[in-house]
């Protein structure tokens, strides 16, 4: 019997979220005995790694500021041809930025499509863009949505009768034999929409100076930061570390994990720092749909941009062992919620509903 055929159209192997999720699914579904092909939607430079026998396809032809129209034109081109030429049993498309695009871009043809968002939903995107998704998505077969939250703000957006709810899978980092410190750690892109600006402010105002902030990511406020740090005086307990593949040193070195950001759906790395375990402080994004935090069980949450709470919360935290101890504990949970394998198979029951 021939294998099923699955087509994952991503925005290439750079980092990032859409990236890593796409990839690991694409990884899993070959170890099922699929065949499965990438198509990148932009040429970048690879950080994450394929197995050997996914097929990845990236466009030989670049992006610039000047050609964004003729370029969408000819991606739209370049997707159809190929997936005519595969023939999928099924597609899998990530990003929001360009599903609308995708779907113009198979209209007609008989492949299942599925879409999946990942940002906030309640981010505003271009104007043209909010318009074709409003009118486009409901012709896919189905939407996934990361959260409950994310659901009801498409269904309104959309008015799409198909969307199914698929949190984001954890990847299970164990803790590694290195000293535990007296460290706060964070991981994430250094943009602004990440907070790490009221982190750093939260962190000068903290009761002990004997602790360290540990940032890991990168992004275009790196500079912006570093220099928020000297201003305040603790540039030299602000350890910043770039982009890193492999970040579990910096989880079992810390104690206190926080996620500062101003917008998030269903942050992968929060539910990461859950299973070394960590204690969590998180921003509280989620709009009353707290998926993942229950504040004082297995977590803390606090107001997004706001250092006064988010010292109150690590202070909490540094002076209460007990509580420490109390949230690592619940955040193990998270191990068997999100186990890698049921949400790939979440996702497996959407989008091969007769496999």
């Amino acid at each position: 019997m021939a294998k099923k055929k699955i087509l994952i159209i991503n925005n290439g192997l750079a980092g990032g979220g859409i990236e890593r999720a796409s990839v690991s699914l694409a990884n899993y579904f070959v170890t099922l005995g699929f065949d499965v092909s990438i198509i990148a939607l932009y040429k970048s430079d690879p950080f994450f790694r394929l197995h050997q026998e996914i097929k990845f396809v990236e466009p030989d032809f670049e992006r610039t500021a000047n050609n964004k129209i003729g370029y969408t034109f000819k991606m739209m081109f370049f997707l159809r041809k190929y997936v005519k030429n595969y023939q999928p049993d099924t597609i899998l498309a990530f990003s929001e930025w360009t599903n609308p695009y995708v779907v113009l871009a198979l209209s007609g043809l008989q492949y299942p499509l599925y879409l999946t968002d990942r940002m906030n939903p309640l981010a505003k995107l271009p104007f043209l863009s909010e318009l074709l998704r409003k009118h486009l998505y409901g012709k896919a077969n189905g939407i996934i949505a990361q959260s409950n939250f994310a659901k009801a703000v498409l269904f309104k957006k959309t008015k799409s009768p198909n969307i199914a709810v698929i949190n984001n899978p954890v990847n299970i980092i164990e803790r590694i034999d290195t000293p535990t410190l007296n460290r706060i750690v964070t991981v994430g892109r250094l943009e602004k929409v990440k907070g790490h600006e009221y982190l750093i402010k939260a962190f000068a105002k903290i009761s002990d100076n004997s602790w360290e902030l540990s940032i890991v990511g990168d992004g275009s406020e790196r500079t912006n930061l570093e220099n928020l740090a000297k201003e305040l005086k603790v540039e030299n307990r602000v350890i910043f570390h770039g982009h890193l593949l492999d970040f579990r040193k910096q989880l079992s070195e810390a104690q206190i994990f926080v996620l500062p950001s101003l917008k998030e759906v269903f942050p992968n790395a929060l539910i990461e720092a859950m299973t070394v375990p960590l204690a969590c402080v998180a921003s509280d994004t989620f709009h009353g749909y707290n998926e993942i935090i229950n504040s004082g069980v297995n977590g803390i949450l606090v107001t997004p941009g706001n250092p006064s709470e988010l010292t109150e919360a690590i202070n909490r935290l540094i002076e209460d062992k007990n509580l420490r101890e109390l949230l690592m504990s619940n955040a193990l949970k998270v191990r068997v919620d999100l186990k890698f394998e049921t949400i790939a198979q979440n996702y497996l029951d959407v989008i091969l509903p007769n496999q």
